[in-house]
């Protein structure tokens, strides 16, 4: 089976931080409910509001000289807010920027045979965070109620050290 290579790494890295963020600052909804927090596009109704989702869009490749194969390597990261009300969004847009600034570990995963849906990881550099964007998604005023209150976050990513 092939590991898992750096692009589902690094949004894997950031949903399991994300994740023990979300249970160490008790960050919950109106009624007591933890944020869900799930890695790709929204594409279809198996979820429920408040809901953050991450996902690595495209990566860049620049060359870190003239003559070398050596690259320069950062990833576009989004991460979208589906929010009940604006308050909510606004709430979830702050929690969200000041937990990913300082950054986020790094984690090479490997899909397991025995516990697939639990991959072995193996801790790697951290991730350095970039933000490029930060601002409610205005979609109009007749649209579908989990895109009524959307914010979205995007940040350019490496990783430094290992």
């Amino acid at each position: 089976m092939l590991p898992w290579q750096i692009s589902r790494n690094i949004e894997n890295s950031l949903y399991e931080f994300l994740l023990d963020k979300v249970t160490e600052d008790s960050v919950t909804d109106i009624n007591g409910n933890d944020i869900s927090i799930r890695v790709g596009r929204k594409e279809d109704k198996d979820w429920t509001l408040p809901c953050i989702t991450v996902y690595l869009d495209s990566k860049s490749l620049e060359r870190a000289e003239i003559g070398s194969n050596n690259r320069l390597k950062t990833y576009l990261i989004i991460m979208d807010i589906y929010a009940t009300n604006e308050g909510e969004r606004q709430d979830l847009a702050d929690w969200l920027e000041e937990t990913v600034n300082n950054g986020f570990r790094y984690y090479s995963m490997v899909a397991s045979s025995l516990t697939p849906n639990t991959p072995i990881k193996t801790a790697g550099g951290l991730v350095e965070v970039n933000f490029l964007t930060n601002a409610r998604v205005a979609l109009g005023q007749n649209i579908d109620q989990e895109d009524a209150h959307r914010h979205r976050i995007s940040i350019n990513t490496w990783i430094s050290g290992s």
